[in-house]
């Protein structure tokens, strides 16, 4: 997992910039505005001008390079007032923006902007509420690459204390610039788990047109939202509360099942799991029919189902089953059983 922070540059780097803009700014104009009302009542050059007013803010100490009437002296007590306001401001913000961190947090986003720039691959979690902790706890656990989306910095903030490694993006989700600051153009998987099925909507339209290639699994609160999501370029959809009643009345009628899909689901001590192996092209395994790849005596994974490339389903094939290209095979077993497939489909030789 990637032991970095990413923050929103809205909220922390433009501030740092406003106010580090407004303090050059101010000071930029108030030596313009001196050198020109110098030269104006002296009548001096413009360099011998600029020279007088620099040398004074700064306090240098050089000496008049030129007498000065009467209405300069005056003048030039003015703008060393200003001059030492400007200074005093420009210091206490300084001050505060190192005690509150910003210039720390300004830099870690610059840093963490160029560590997201090279993911490849990763998933992005939209939202940080119930749904979205529990797949980022996931996606920890089999040491995924991911990102999370997140706009309500007090949820951030609760999260990092569980996970301080945590990389995120302090920002809308729904909002293009968001996305790509993701590195969603780049991102294999999104999972859009905020709690308003309008936003997960955007969100799931807005990331499919910049990634067209991109798996999304979405969230629906509502089930006549479903298809709206599909069509908006959804992969999956889920809706939490119908698959936590269905859980509950499961757990009431067949808890033995229960158990043993929390084994296969990584929730239970025993490490077995429910995988899937894709056959790649080229694979020796194209072609082939399973009793003649002899799977589980290989590899000891036990073979329930494959996912042809179509998309359509063989649950529980028999041994006439053929294997083809593209398939995925819906597998149980360990996950050194399930390397050890992957092994053998790609065509690499076992240890």
């Amino acid at each position: 997992m990637y032991r970095f922070s990413f923050g929103k540059r809205t909220a922390i780097q433009n501030h740092t910039i406003r106010k580090f803009v407004l303090i050059l700014s101010t000071l930029i104009f108030l030596v313009i505005f001196a050198t020109t009302g110098i030269k104006l009542i002296e009548g001096w050059s413009w360099f011998d001008s600029l020279w007088h007013v620099v040398i004074t803010i700064s306090t240098v100490g050089y000496g008049e390079i030129h007498p000065l009437s009467p209405a300069g002296r005056a003048f030039t007590m003015v703008f060393i007032v200003f001059a030492f306001a400007v200074f005093a401001y420009g210091v206490s913000a300084v001050a505060a923006m190192l005690f509150e961190g910003e210039i720390r947090k300004f830099f870690t986003v610059k840093r963490m902007e160029k560590m997201v720039s090279r993911m490849k691959n990763h998933t992005i979690v939209c939202g940080l509420g119930r749904t979205g902790q529990a797949a980022i706890k996931e996606l920890i656990k089999e040491k995924v690459p991911f990102v999370v989306i997140e706009k309500d910095e007090s949820k951030i903030e609760e999260v990092k204390e569980n996970y301080p490694d945590l990389i995120y993006i302090h920002g809308d989700a729904t909002q293009d610039e968001t996305l790509i600051k993701a590195g969603v153009k780049s991102a294999s998987n999104m999972i859009v788990a905020t709690a308003d099925d309008a936003d997960n909507l955007f969100i799931t339209l807005s990331a499919k047109n910049l990634n067209p290639k991109l798996r999304i699994v979405a969230r629906a609160n509502r089930e006549e939202n479903i298809l709206k999501l599909k069509r908006a370029g959804a992969s999956e959809v889920i809706l939490p509360n119908v698959i936590g009643g269905l859980r509950m009345a499961s757990l009431a009628i067949r808890p033995s099942v229960v158990s043993f899909l929390d084994i296969v689901t990584h929730h239970g001590e025993i490490d077995l799991r429910l995988e899937e192996v894709v056959v790649p092209k080229g694979s020796p395994f194209h072609g082939k029919l399973l009793k003649e790849l002899d799977i589980p005596k290989k590899t000891g994974v036990i073979v329930i189902g494959i996912r042809r490339e179509d998309g359509s389903f063989i649950l529980n094939p028999t041994s006439t089953t053929m294997v083809l290209e593209g398939d995925s095979l819906i597998i149980i077993g360990t996950k050194e059983q399930a390397e050890k497939l992957r092994k053998l489909v790609s065509g690499e030789k076992k240890d």
